[in-house]
């Protein structure tokens, strides 16, 4: 009897600690922060995608020379049409992060896990800064995308350089101290969400913040000189 039992508690340590690493992930309030984790990579891959869509096709379509035709200002173009961008990412970023939180309670509820309070105050009061600083960091994504593929003049090169960032600073950690990496545009977006889940000081939300903002200032001038300055056929 006593070796039965020590196989019964034995078969069932696994499946014991998969079922808690489950309800770390779909118990509330902290399932809003790990959803937001979850999502913002593939949503900013999809946003690097579809922003150098966008931009790699005002040459292939001649939009942008059709604008340049009309008098319009170049860099006031282009930073329109990646600000607009931003705008709809707003919304998208918004509706894909409800859709998550129904799927994972709806998984939760069918796992049988306990979902915990996702009515918890303190969790609703974070609701608001996870939900920015994930549509923040897909706009990273897209305003990278966006100027590489425009500057390059090809819509492969906006989502080719975002995924080569995101695998390079994943390599990169293996040699460069976290000091310096937390700086790199991937790693600093990603410390965004991941502050804004925790919220415990603000220094240390800020500073992801500021360094993501940087990224997008920078990809907006960017492709606001080079429109500025280069030759339309």
């Amino acid at each position: 009897m006593p070796l039965g039992n020590s196989e019964t508690f034995l078969n069932a340590a696994p499946d014991a600690e998969a079922r808690s690493e489950i309800e770390a992930v779909l118990s509330f309030p902290g399932a809003y922060g790990n959803l937001a984790a979850l999502l913002v990579t593939v949503a900013g891959l999809a946003a690097a995608a579809w922003a150098g869509t966008i931009a790699g096709s005002e040459w292939s379509w001649n939009t942008f020379r059709l604008a340049v035709a009309r008098g319009e200002s170049r860099s006031r173009y282009v930073t329109v049409t990646l600000g607009t961008i931003g705008l709809l990412l707003a919304v998208a970023w918004l509706v894909l992060f409800t859709i998550g939180l129904v799927f994972a309670a709806a998984g939760g509820a069918i796992a049988g896990v306990d979902l915990g309070d996702p009515f918890d105050p303190s969790a609703l009061e974070r609701i608001p800064v996870i939900v920015a600083a994930g549509w923040w960091t897909t706009v990273l994504y897209a305003a990278i995308g966006f100027a590489v593929a425009f500057i390059a003049r090809t819509q492969v090169a906006g989502i080719v350089s975002v995924v080569g960032l995101y695998f390079g600073e994943q390599f990169a950690a293996v040699i460069v101290p976290a000091d310096l990496l937390r700086f790199a545009p991937i790693t600093a977006s990603a410390g965004l969400v991941a502050e804004a889940n925790r919220l415990t000081v603000a220094p240390d939300l800020l500073l992801p913040l500021l360094a993501t903002s940087a990224y997008v200032v920078i990809a907006a001038v960017a492709v606001a000189v080079y429109a500025q300055r280069a030759e339309v056929p």
